[in-house]
């Protein structure tokens, strides 16, 4: 698995589950060496448990799935119950990520996707002819579009009082320009984000999406997701987080990689631009 494409990761209750639904969409290929779910623990001989333990809880399971012919990959999430807290909006929220995914005909893979998981229950579909596709809630309230367009694309959401901090942040610490798009017909404002990660990202702001505590960027409620960044300056990112005090890790920098939480509860792994130039070699 390549990390050049579009990657997003989502908290499950229950990966196997979650896969199975994934399957019949195209997300058939899983992590190399991986077969199954990989499990963390709060050990003291593993850094990765020990800095995540907090966050995640002391026993979590993770797995990648993908499907090649888009290319998008999926950090499916299974985090401890300890550390779950309920989802209590049915909608997302402040920091929460729309993924999209390309389907040949949104209705019929939703219903496959419904006929892989009968027992949960999923939303009704709304259609969003902007995203050439329909939006719903399913697994763990997660929100999705299934779109006709070839190429998947994200949607991160933020409440308007805090697009400023967010974009501040973005841009001044991540060094990832933000654009606005023109108005859209629903009444939310949409910005594009010149991010590279496999495919378009947009952030959606709303007067009325729910804020969530700035200090809640763990995400323990289920379908809390996060989203990855590429060919960044990691060490430039470092010293100003470490500075001033914008954002802060979730896993420290190291080797090139580094997992981030901004101000508005958004969470970002990023790779450096040196990491991903060996990649695309």
């Amino acid at each position: 698995m390549a990390i050049i494409q579009a990657h997003h990761g989502i908290h499950c209750s229950d990966i196997e589950a979650t896969k199975r639904v994934l399957r019949t969409l195209g997300f058939t290929a899983f992590q190399p060496g991986a077969p199954e779910p990989l499990v963390f623990r709060n050990t003291a001989d593993d850094y990765i448990d020990r800095v995540t333990s907090s966050v995640l809880g002391d026993q979590y399971h993770t797995h990648y799935v993908e499907n090649p012919d888009i290319p998008q990959q999926i950090d499916l999430i299974q985090i401890s119950a300890e550390a779950l807290t309920p989802r209590i909006w049915d909608r997302p929220v402040q920091g929460d990520l729309v993924m999209t995914i390309s389907v040949q005909g949104p209705k019929a893979a939703k219903a496959a996707m419904q006929a892989a998981d009968p027992y949960c229950v999923y939303g009704p579909s709304i259609e969003v002819p902007e995203e050439r596709g329909i939006c719903f809630r399913w697994r763990d309230g997660q929100h999705t579009i299934l779109t006709r367009d070839a190429e998947p694309f994200a949607i991160v959401h933020d409440n308007s009082r805090d697009l400023p901090c967010m974009r501040l942040f973005f841009e001044e610490v991540l060094d990832v320009r933000v654009h606005p798009l023109p108005a859209r017909h629903d009444g939310a404002d949409r910005f594009r984000l010149d991010a590279a990660i496999g495919g378009p990202f947009y952030i959606e702001v709303r007067s009325d999406t729910p804020r969530t505590d700035f200090r809640a960027w763990g995400k323990h409620y289920p379908a809390a997701n996060h989203f990855r960044l590429l060919h960044r300056d990691v060490a430039r990112i470092e010293r100003i987080i470490q500075d001033f005090g914008r954002g802060g890790f979730v896993i420290p920098p190291a080797n090139g990689f580094v997992f981030i939480h901004g101000p508005v509860s958004e969470t970002i792994e990023m790779f450096d631009v040196a990491v991903t130039r060996v990649e695309m070699a």
